[in-house]
């Protein structure tokens, strides 16, 4: 394995790293960036773990930060920020590409990256997969109903419990008349229904969409098929995992060990080319 940090883009205000593995590279290769506003090695250092992990599988990756964030510059152009992500996800294929010769690429989004991986994939037929990590909110009555249970298991019936879930109930009814403000339901609706249609419309063309979720904090998602349930028919051919003992940026050694084999596992279960020999994988889903 070999890595080379270098500008790049056309401006060259890009800034990232690649990591290509020794011998041949494998014809797929995985493209990293920014998690929210974290620099482009991840939290905790994760996408640099990652893409040893994956150079050790013979896949080629490049982290790198967007324009007007880490190390990269601001970019001079009039385009909109979104579209500037998906010229900027685009220039690192065309990097990548130069630097291992891979011709197809996974996206991975993390949290707030979801959706511009999803706009990059559309825009570029390079991409063979995206990997979406925690960048959904798809409660439903059952999660809900879960995280009742949980939180009434852990707090009890104390006096100290009863204030707490009177609490509570101040912040929804507060939550609700703010929400007197926001979009209609029937908008917030429309609006997921338009992403799910743009996975569904990755999938017909071929693109092996993943969707990862984790669980820990048990609010957002707390059983494995939420994510499948939540989005009903637009959940055919994709695929689903949930890390059931992993919290949202992956604080614990246990818990980045966890992501990375999962990630690492997915990626090898969709490439084309050969599977180098390996201990055996985790399993692809993890129970809750």
């Amino acid at each position: 394995m070999h890595e080379r940090s270098m500008l790049f883009g056309d401006d060259q205000g890009l800034v990232g790293t690649v990591c290509v593995p020794d011998g041949t590279a494998r014809d797929v290769a995985l493209v990293l960036f920014n998690a929210g506003v974290v620099h482009r090695v991840g939290p905790h250092r994760l996408h640099v773990k990652l893409a040893r992990e994956m150079a050790s599988h013979g896949m080629a990756s490049i982290r790198f930060d967007l324009h007007g964030m880490g190390d990269s510059l601001r970019s001079g152009m009039t385009t909109g920020h979104g579209e500037q992500v998906v010229l900027d996800l685009r220039a690192a294929m065309d990097e990548l590409q130069r630097a291992s010769g891979a011709t197809r690429f996974a996206l991975l989004g993390f949290c707030s990256g979801v959706p511009q991986s999803v706009a990059a994939a559309l825009a570029d037929p390079r991409v063979a997969s995206v990997l979406l990590y925690d960048g959904f909110a798809l409660k439903t009555r059952r999660a809900r109903m879960r995280y009742l249970g949980i939180r009434f298991r852990a707090h009890g019936f104390t006096l100290a419990a009863m204030r707490l879930w009177m609490r509570r109930a101040v912040q929804a009814a507060a939550e609700s008349m703010r929400r007197v403000a926001a979009p209609s339901r029937a908008e917030a609706k429309s609006a997921r229904d338009t992403a799910f249609a743009q996975l569904r419309s990755l999938r017909e063309r071929g693109v092996d969409v993943v969707v990862l979720a984790a669980g820990s904090d048990y609010s957002e998602f707390n059983y494995r098929d939420q994510a499948r349930e939540a989005m009903g028919p637009y959940a055919e051919g994709l695929r689903f995992g949930f890390l059931d003992a992993v919290d949202h940026v992956l604080t614990s050694r246990k818990a980045q060990q966890d992501y990375i084999a999962w990630i690492r596992n997915a990626l090898l279960q969709q490439a084309q080319a050969e599977t180098p020999a390996q201990a055996p994988a985790p399993t692809l889903m993890c129970n809750s």
